[in-house]
């Protein structure tokens, strides 16, 4: 501790706009500072993203290990002098950050590592080898979170243990607030009429969110789209840069370009949401998505895939709709209804913003957070006093 204030670091792979990528940053930056010193590595080097200004604004100390790309066997070294320069009390990772991390922590020595498991299983590490080992990790002392039921039944199934809480994401709400004149504006300098119904999908162009079902469900619409237009927000996948041309390729077969924007990774969704009218997200798999949130908080109906840990976000027919995965044409039925019908856009918009602030707002995680924190510190202190952590939910 330093000045009495707990030192947290928070680890990320890069300073990607993604959801992982944001809850770490909305974490760093809204611990209590009075109690806290916040951190946040980056082991991609910085790129004057939105998650660095939203992380200076709010205080948060932000440095970079500066990998480079494949395996970099220098990033060791730079870890460990990072973590040793700031010497925190509690070292905390998202995504598959552990191989360079927890190497790092065996010479730095923070007091506690935890990791927020931000997918299903399967999903957050695909290979085997890395899987074994982050088995090996959670063994051997780093405390697993979960962020959604679903995620803490497939971890159980494939890591034989409990996470040592769950705590779903949050968002701060305040930042979707509705606002008719931006609205306006946005579409206005978009060329977007005013009239027509948007759609937005938010996530990063991956196979995982299985845009190809999306866009043909949305050409199944047929004259019912023709009021419409699609918008496709998030930045390519850079494992796999030929799936973002693939959807191209895929809209035009489909005769539906005209109607399909690619926004391609922005900072500025608040906004984007604000402008549009029905969000949609056809996903393989998900964890606990902040984009169904923060479609939420902007007061939009969403239509969702029922997976992973959507169906803890949305309350089917009363918040949103939930369709089967992998299934066009129910779908494209959910996406018909809310076009056809304003009323139902606005009644499901309005429950689903009231949901989320009251159910998603950044306090509830960060407080949350800073309990386990706490928790962790205290029975590093007093190993024999207590072995119980408190299961947040």
């Amino acid at each position: 501790m330093k000045n009495g204030r707990i030192r947290v670091v928070q680890v990320i792979p890069a300073f990607n706009v993604g959801g992982a990528e944001w809850m770490a940053t909305y974490l760093a930056a809204h611990l209590d500072p009075e109690r806290f010193e916040s951190h946040l590595i980056s082991l991609h080097p910085p790129k004057g993203s939105p998650l660095e200004q939203y992380l200076q604004r709010h205080g948060a100390k932000i440095h970079s290990a500066y990998k480079r790309r494949g395996f970099d066997g220098r990033t060791y070294l730079r870890l460990i002098r990072l973590l040793r320069q700031i010497r925190p009390d509690i070292v905390h990772t998202h995504q598959p950050v552990g191989r360079y991390v927890y190497p790092a922590c065996l010479f730095a020595r923070p007091k506690a590592v935890v990791h927020t498991v931000h997918n299903v299983a399967l999903g957050e590490i695909r290979s085997r080898l890395w899987r074994r080992f982050q088995s090996w990790a959670y063994r051997f002392g780093v405390q697993p979170v979960s962020i959604a039921e679903e995620v803490s039944r497939t971890f159980r199934r494939e890591y034989r243990r409990e996470p040592v809480a769950l705590i779903p994401n949050g968002i701060p709400t305040a930042r979707y607030m509705p606002n008719d004149a931006a609205r306006a504006v946005w579409r206005a300098r978009e060329g977007i009429p005013q009239d027509a119904v948007l759609l937005v999908c938010v996530g990063a162009l991956r196979a995982q969110k299985n845009h190809p079902l999306l866009l043909r469900a949305y050409a199944r619409l047929g004259e019912q789209s023709a009021n419409t237009l699609l918008l496709v927000v998030g930045a390519p996948d850079h494992a796999n840069p030929t799936y973002a041309d693939s959807l191209q390729r895929l809209a035009q077969e489909l005769g539906i370009a005209e109607r399909v924007r690619f926004l391609g990774g922005r900072g500025d969704v608040p906004a984007i949401l604000n402008a549009s009218d029905i969000f949609v997200l056809a996903s393989h798999y998900e964890g606990n998505p902040l984009s169904v949130m923060e479609a939420m908080a902007a007061g939009l109906p969403p239509v969702c895939t029922a997976v992973g840990g959507v169906p803890e976000l949305i309350q089917h027919e009363r918040t949103g709709l939930l369709v089967p995965p992998e299934n066009e044409a129910a779908l494209a039925d959910a996406l018909k209804r809310l076009i056809k019908d304003a009323s139902l856009r606005h009644q499901l918009g309005a429950a689903a913003r009231e949901y989320a602030c009251t159910h998603f707002d950044i306090k509830t995680m960060v407080q949350a957070y800073e309990q386990l924190y706490l928790q962790l510190l205290r029975q590093e202190r007093e190993p024999h006093s207590s072995n119980d952590v408190p299961k947040t939910r």
